[in-house]
């Protein structure tokens, strides 16, 4: 059975521009695009969705936000998603729109959520691991995507600077005489924001002759106490490890505090980075040294792709790469002699 994306790809266009066509959101879609997408759907057989029909046609001004539930762990715990949800609840609440939370764990249950509520379209994080084109092709909404690296092309999508904020890391720390570095975050085996700052970080280092060797790949989730339980691991190489470059600050707080714990001194004896550049980075003494995302400007420009595409409806993929910056503090510092 011919699916929305088999449409869209011999009609040459996006999944989204497919779905404008069969559900009369065709504003700024061309005529010639309109006919090729009608061709390829008489050609293939394939039948829309009602219940998908229904709820483009008839949708609400409630907006999702998609996230990751994790049985037996509170919703959006992290000062990073929270940050991001109240920034868009408040972007949506500005433009007459409410949001509604909804936790991920299997595809058609989430998909289910939102017909129930019949939304008008969803912001999708990327911690739940959900393909945008397997989320498209069931929701029939208009989506954007926060931090996707997965079959991302031809979806609306809200990146920010990854490799780049991370590769600035590994040359603050090749500067400051750093030759062996340890990563800390959740997995690298699939394309995403992790795979993204351990390839930056490995290219910022090359540039002064370090590295990261396999075994100073220490996987944990972004968790203080699982930071802090990392640190035991890293003192096991020391000396040879100088630094730490953790994925999210959260868990550098926690590297932090573990390195303590067990009597090394930062950054005298093990430097640490983090990246996120959250407000409680500050509550560190001394202060974490980071690497900062724009998390608000992440959040309202999410919002506001979204919207457009409401507006609009032309199916025309909306993306961006925020910029992110260097946050100093006394984390970092030259690497033992």
């Amino acid at each position: 059975m011919a699916t929305l994306r088999d449409v869209a790809a011999r009609a040459g266009v996006s999944a989204m521009t497919v779905s404008n066509v069969i559900n009369g959101r065709t504003g700024k879609v061309s005529e010639p695009t309109i006919a090729r997408v009608r061709e390829a759907i008489a050609a293939l057989g394939y039948v829309p969705s009602a219940a998908a029909r229904s709820l483009a046609v008839s949708s609400s001004r409630i907006l999702a936000l998609v996230y990751e539930a994790v049985p037996g762990r509170p919703a959006l715990e992290s000062p990073y998603e929270s940050m991001f949800v109240g920034v868009c609840e408040q972007a949506a609440r500005a433009q007459g729109y409410a949001l509604m939370l909804c936790g991920a764990s299997k595809a058609e249950d989430t998909v289910a959520q939102m017909r129930s509520w019949n939304v008008a379209g969803a912001i999708v994080m990327a911690t739940t691991r959900m393909l945008p084109g397997e989320f498209l092709e069931r929701s029939g909404v208009p989506a954007v995507f926060i931090d996707a690296y997965q079959e991302a092309e031809g979806v609306s999508q809200v990146n920010v600077g990854d490799a780049v904020g991370a590769r600035m890391a590994g040359e603050r720390l090749g500067t400051a005489g750093h030759r062996r570095v340890a990563f800390v975050g959740p997995t690298v085996d699939i394309p995403g924001v992790v795979r993204e700052r351990l390839r930056g970080l490995r290219e910022g280092l090359a540039v002064y002759g370090g590295g990261i060797a396999r075994e100073d790949v220490l996987l944990s989730e972004v968790d203080f106490d699982e930071g802090a339980g990392v640190a035991s691991r890293i003192v096991e190489r020391d000396p040879v490890v100088t630094a730490v470059f953790a994925s999210g600050d959260v868990l550098a707080l926690g590297v932090v505090a573990g390195l303590r714990k067990a009597g090394r001194r930062v950054p005298e004896d093990v430097s640490v980075v983090g990246f996120d550049g959250l407000d409680l980075a500050r509550y560190l003494e001394p202060p974490l040294t980071t690497v900062r995302q724009p998390i608000r400007d992440k959040a309202t420009t999410a919002v506001d792709f979204l919207l457009d595409e409401l507006r609009d409806g032309d199916g025309t993929p909306r993306q961006t790469v925020l910029p992110v910056a260097w946050q100093e503090g006394g984390t970092l510092g030259p690497a033992p002699i």
